[in-house]
């Protein structure tokens, strides 16, 4: 083992800055450990009191909105120090001094000083002789690191240089910090948004069931007061297709979040509904999933609801037959088709006051579609070709 001898100056700093380098290379793989800010802040304040060879650090976090230096970490005060106790952030307070130059101060004298404030806290203490240096985060002092001597004390360039060195590791890791803390606090935000909307969608979708069994209510009302059965026969159709909206609503509902519909799951639904309204006609399905947003589900669920409708009333002489509905999806050109075929008399001519060809032939062109109608042999068949995206 070698020892300095006393008398060399050379060799004692050497001595020194080996030892500033041992301590700063330890620091540095604690820094990048550390899981707790204030954990990480006090094992600072030990690693510069130990490198300095002092027994009094601290360090101080600046608070744009109180105009001060809060004291957040440090070794050697006496209890109601750390935490509580605040400096100033002007010139004439050496970490103010610091924290405006972003320079590191030195003040071999406190008591005798012209320059600088003797705060109360380094009073009480005993404090003569204070090291400041800046702890900088993306370019803006975050705080400022103190070591504070109770004897008088020329803090040195090497001294300077080590303190300056574990404020920028420090400075990193805070950033390093604060940053995962924004990360969290923005995944936080964003789950409570989306479960907001999710409860926003929840209530507007409630609102809109009521609003149109409201709606219902009141055309079943007008429809008992029609003595024609034309009139009423027109309030029939007029609530089947408030019906297929609502339907459109209820399949939004069962997937909150989502924003979209489920052709196959709505075209299911809507034909098992019709399914029910005259017994010996039968409505299949065969349907592939596609998503599709709301403003465009819904006309292709009104065009679904009125050829299945016309052609359970008027293609089945006989009280027997098929009504079949398929939907297929050609995802390379993103486009859907939708096929309503019947086994029925077929099309005869159009008749008076019919207006649900024209219907379907409007929300087919409200969306970029084309109708196409044929008689195949037997019944009838509409071939409707709609894009998937707007």
């Amino acid at each position: 083992m070698t020892t300095t001898p006393k008398n060399d100056p050379d060799a004692a700093l050497l001595e020194r800055v080996l030892r500033y380098q041992d301590i700063l290379a330890d620091y540095s793989r604690l820094a990048a450990e550390a899981k707790e800010l204030g954990r990480l802040l006090q094992l600072t304040c030990v690693q510069a009191a130990r490198g300095i060879g002092i027994k009094r650090s601290k360090i101080m976090r600046y608070r744009p909105t109180m105009g001060d230096l809060l004291i957040e970490a440090g070794v050697g005060w006496k209890p109601g120090v750390v935490g509580q106790v605040t400096l100033g952030t002007d010139v004439s307070s050496p970490p103010g001094r610091t924290l405006q130059t972003r320079q590191p101060v030195i003040t071999d004298d406190l008591p005798n000083s012209s320059e600088v404030r003797y705060a109360p806290v380094l009073q009480e203490h005993g404090i003569v002789s204070a090291l400041n240096t800046p702890i900088a985060v993306d370019s803006i002092v975050w705080g400022v690191i103190e070591v504070d001597s109770e004897v008088p004390r020329h803090f040195t360039q090497s001294d300077v240089q080590f303190l300056t060195a574990m404020a920028n590791i420090l400075g990193m890791a805070v950033q390093r910090k604060l940053q995962e803390h924004h990360t969290a606090d923005i995944a936080k935000k964003a789950i409570t948004e989306v479960e907001q909307q999710k409860m926003l969608m929840r209530e507007l979708l409630h609102r809109d069931k009521n609003d149109f069994q409201m709606v219902m209510a009141l055309l079943v009302v007008q429809e008992m007061k029609q003595s024609d059965p034309g009139v009423r026969q027109a309030f029939r159709h007029v609530m089947d297709r408030v019906s297929a909206i609502s339907m459109a609503h209820d399949q939004l509902a069962m997937r909150p979040g989502l924003g979209t519909i489920d052709v196959a799951a709505y075209l299911q639904a809507l034909c098992g509904n019709l399914d029910q309204r005259r017994e010996g006609i039968h409505v299949r399905t065969a349907c592939e999933h596609a998503e599709l947003v709301h403003e465009r589900a819904v006309p292709l669920g009104l065009i679904t609801n009125e050829l299945v409708t016309n052609a359970i009333k008027h293609a089945f002489p006989s009280g027997q037959g098929v009504v079949t509905v398929t939907f297929t999806v050609e995802r390379e050109i993103e486009h859907g088709c939708l096929i309503v075929a019947d086994n029925g008399v077929g099309m005869g001519p159009p008749r008076p006051g019919s207006s649900g060809l024209q219907l379907v032939r409007s929300l087919a062109a409200q969306v970029g579609g084309s109708v196409e109608q044929t008689s195949p042999g037997q019944g009838t068949m509409f071939r409707i070709t709609v894009p998937l995206v707007v």
